[in-house]
């Protein structure tokens, strides 16, 4: 039977011998990462130019005198709408002062 001791030597001896046999190039690595701070280089160069372009908006419209929104039109409470109910089921006389239309789409 062999020892623990000498399995624990030649775990750390192959171990040892995988990590010395690394000779893979980290320069794809190295290469990878340099692309991804020179994107956000360009990131951060495109963040600024918002900014100030946002600062500009904010100034300008800061000397602008302020727009007085434009009130939609009042309704006329006096307007008479002549609405034809045809054939269509009505309740109450058809002379009468006030007509109320209920429509309802049932599908």
């Amino acid at each position: 039977m062999i020892k623990p001791k000498l399995i624990k030597l030649i775990v750390a001896s192959v171990a040892g011998l995988f990590i010395a046999c690394n000779t893979t190039n980290n320069s794809g690595l190295e290469q990878a990462i340099n692309e991804m701070k020179d994107g956000q280089q360009v990131i951060l160069k495109k963040i600024a130019t918002l900014e100030k372009s946002i600062n500009n908006l904010a100034l300008a419209n800061k000397n602008k005198p302020a727009d007085k929104k434009q009130q939609p039109p009042a309704a006329d409470p006096n307007k008479v709408y002549n609405i034809p109910i045809g054939d269509s089921f009505s309740i109450g006389p058809d002379n009468a002062a006030v007509t109320i239309i209920e429509w309802s789409d049932f599908q």
